[in-house]
């Protein structure tokens, strides 16, 4: 394969359910795979990894996966498991979550000896071209221990491998589906750090003042206290208002506001649209500044989409300064 940077990115896929009374719609979804469609659509050449199941809706996610033009080789299809679904219930226009349990993202294996090579291959291109390699994952498929073994494996070996990844932890908590040792074994290995206020509470940052301050405090902290890796950006998201980065040794946290959507359809994918220009810029090396402003102009521009992820590859064209 030809160098290129490497973006392999692991966790869940699965559809939201919308009830009869909301309209009944389905939308293709998961966190992970929200970003590897974004830097599809951007123009990198993502590894997905995760699982389905051998039925009707795993086989439309293969099919619309390589309709975009995606690598489908690291979805593992499973027999006898049921395809990811989040049942989704809207009181008062806000929408809450049942996340089906025991599903093939539950379960994704252990990558076969062909995948391995492909992440193998992968990285060696990127390294071969003095170019970065970035395993992205979220915290949600680490919730059953059939996953989280696969996962934690994976991850081993992809970021203590000669050639070495950079891990981008995208914070997505969903009571109950977490446990706060793992999120802070993953959170002490990872180089950039997304998330929100809330879940920055949850990681036992709760702080105190205003949202620049508990950044600063919680990246000065996570600085000294990441005994595996140095933490090179802590990214803190805040909805309508923009987001928050600090960088060690930049002083107070970058503050960067986000433009009002055009149209607001939902705010459905707007925090992974963020997190994959964001890499799009790490990966293409990019000023971290540039990546910032056009990632809140991006997520902004997710607003105005029924669900998080578009088929038109011309959604994707991100501002002038990015070309």
């Amino acid at each position: 394969m030809s160098d290129s940077p490497a973006a392999i990115i692991v966790g869940e896929v699965l559809w939201d359910c919308f009830s009869e009374q909301d309209g009944g719609r389905r939308i293709l979804g998961g966190a992970p795979l929200n970003v590897a469609w974004n830097l599809a659509g951007f123009g990198v050449d993502p590894l997905f990894i995760s699982a389905v199941g051998d039925d009707e809706l795993g086989h439309e996610i293969i099919a619309r996966m390589k309709s975009f033009g995606m690598e489908t080789r690291g979805v593992a299809v499973l027999p006898g498991v049921v395809t990811g679904t989040v049942q989704v219930t809207m009181n008062d226009g806000e929408p809450s979550y049942d996340i089906v349990r025991d599903v093939a993202w539950d379960q994704i294996p252990m990558p076969s000896h062909k995948l391995s090579e492909m992440i193998s291959d992968r990285m060696a291109a990127a390294h071969r071209a003095d170019l970065p390699a970035l395993l992205y994952h979220g915290s949600l498929a680490f919730r059953d221990e059939r996953s989280r073994s696969t996962l934690t494996k994976m991850r081993d070996s992809i970021l203590h491998d000669p050639i070495r990844a950079s891990a981008f932890f995208d914070v997505n908590l969903r009571a109950p589906h977490y446990e706060s040792t793992i999120l802070d074994e993953l959170r002490k290995s990872a180089s950039f750090i997304k998330l929100n206020l809330d879940e920055l509470s949850e990681l036992g940052r709760e702080g105190s003042g205003d949202p620049v301050e508990r950044t600063m405090a919680a990246g000065r902290a996570f600085e000294k206290d990441n005994d595996q890796v140095a933490l090179s950006g802590l990214l803190v998201t805040l909805g309508a208002e923009g987001a928050l980065c600090y960088t060690p040794g930049c002083g107070e946290p970058l503050c960067v506001r986000s433009p009002e959507p055009e149209k607001m359809e939902d705010p459905v994918g707007a925090g992974d649209a963020f997190a994959a220009v964001v890499m799009h810029g790490i990966l293409t090396g990019r000023p971290f500044t540039n990546s910032l402003h056009d990632a809140v102009a991006f997520a902004s521009k997710v607003c105005s989409l029924k669900g998080a992820t578009c088929d038109d590859p011309h959604f994707y064209r991100l501002p002038s300064s990015t070309t």
